[in-house]
């Protein structure tokens, strides 16, 4: 069993020629290289016919899933870090697109949430990055919310970007540990 604790691991396997392995994720850097593990990964185990538990495999797709959503976040709230963005006439699509991308976290959250709990009950790790993604979702969706019912304004909105970017920052970079069933 090859264990793998780093993006590091999986790229130093590509030079390896055994005809079975079996894998074993323990942990990962950060959040945002989980994309590129993700896809390494897969690339590994159905090119060479190396195993990967499939709890592994998806809890591996659903945090390269979390990044993905964060890194939409990050892009469409950094605009707003310039003092003089004013809203555009596309403004009102573009809350809508941020809201959407909240609620896929959101979603995200609450599956990855579920293979936590089933495999160990709590993993004290997981269960801070999870709940920070969750709070992440949430207030996001929230401040979309009152900005489109009218309720708060631009300003007030561009005034909350700096924070929720240090947010997304932190989930981004946080060390990825994997469950285990016993």
């Amino acid at each position: 069993m090859e264990r793998i604790s780093c993006h590091a691991d999986l790229r130093a396997l590509q030079d390896r020629s055994d005809r079975r392995m079996l894998l074993k994720l323990v942990s990962l850097e950060s959040v945002s290289i989980a994309s590129d593990s993700y896809a390494l990964l897969r690339n590994l185990v159905e090119r060479r016919n190396w195993r990967c538990s499939e709890m592994d495999m998806d809890f591996i797709s659903l945090v390269a899933s979390v990044a993905a959503e964060l890194h939409k976040i990050k892009l469409a709230l950094s605009p707003l870090l310039d003092q003089e963005a004013k809203p555009g006439e596309g403004f009102p699509k573009d809350l809508l697109l941020l809201k959407n991308t909240a609620l896929a976290l959101l979603s995200l959250w609450e599956d990855a949430n579920e293979i936590v709990k089933k495999c160990v009950g709590s993993l004290v790790e997981q269960d801070v990055f999870l709940g920070n993604a969750e709070n992440v979702g949430g207030v996001i969706e929230d401040f979309v919310n009152q900005v489109l019912k009218g309720t708060r304004n631009f300003a007030w909105l561009q005034e909350r970007v700096p924070p929720l970017l240090n947010e997304v920052d932190v989930l981004l970079s946080t060390q990825v540990c994997f469950p285990y069933s016993e």
